[in-house]
């Protein structure tokens, strides 16, 4: 059973793994505050470049790093220094695509912007067409380091291998929907003066709520995230409140 509110000791060092769509540019803006520029190591945007750069820095360079920090900063988790505490937090699967799709269409320098800025393209459809792995299970997918096709083909066994990983290398896992809470957490076990504010950023204005969704957006969303949709309902039962 995860332990999420029983931090083992207190500890400076911080992995958060920044899910997109999850809270985490609020919670971003949060450990900025608290850790210094010039030790913190930010995996945003060039993924593959940035994780390859930090595992191939000395040993002691790697380890003066206070807070490694963005989407796929787990990739460094077996890299930071010994004691440094990974946190994350998840968000309700259908929930995490509509933000995904209304925020999409409100930034024309994302990358999947031109395929959904006609707005022909349903947030159901959006899921369907693949154009992105960040659309199709993509919480279990990023903690089990696999794709889409090779989690599907055993969804039980992914499922338990994602909550698996969250259960023994994570030491909080939280909700964006309890995202106080989760901070709060992180906040105790890292030793944080000062509490998080609650604050939102990155909100889409255009957003509409997931009771709006018709039957066969839903229908289309949730059999492509199923597997997201079973692990998060092990997290909610256990995240902080």
């Amino acid at each position: 059973m995860i332990t999420f509110l029983r931090p083992r000791s207190r500890a400076r060092k911080l992995l958060f793994e920044h899910i997109p769509k999850c809270g985490g540019t609020a919670t971003r803006g949060y450990f900025e505050r608290h850790y210094a520029g010039s030790r913190t190591y930010q995996v945003y945007g060039r993924r593959p470049e940035e994780c390859a750069g930090f595992k191939r820095l000395p040993v002691a360079r790697r380890h003066a790093y206070d807070l490694v920090i963005g989407h796929g900063a787990h990739e460094l988790l077996d890299w930071t220094a010994p004691g440094t505490i990974a946190a994350t937090v998840l968000r309700e699967p259908v929930d995490r695509i509509l933000s995904h799709y209304y925020y999409v269409r409100e930034k024309p320098e994302h990358y999947l912007h031109a395929a959904v800025a006609g707005g022909d393209l349903s947030p159901g459809a959006y899921v369907a067409a693949g154009l992105s792995d960040e659309l199709r299970n993509h919480m279990v997918c990023r903690f089990l380091g696999v794709r889409p096709e090779a989690a599907e083909r055993d969804p039980a066994r992914a499922v338990e291998g994602a909550w698996d990983v969250l259960n023994h290398r994570y030491r909080i896992v939280g909700i964006a929907e309890r995202l106080d809470a989760a901070m709060d957490a992180i906040r105790t076990a890292v030793g944080f003066d000062g509490r998080f504010s609650g604050e939102r950023t990155n909100c889409t204005r255009s957003r509409r709520p997931a009771t709006q969704l018709s039957a066969e957006d839903r229908r289309l969303i949730e059999q492509h995230n199923a597997l997201d949709i079973e692990l998060y309902r092990r997290v909610a039962a256990a995240a902080p409140r």
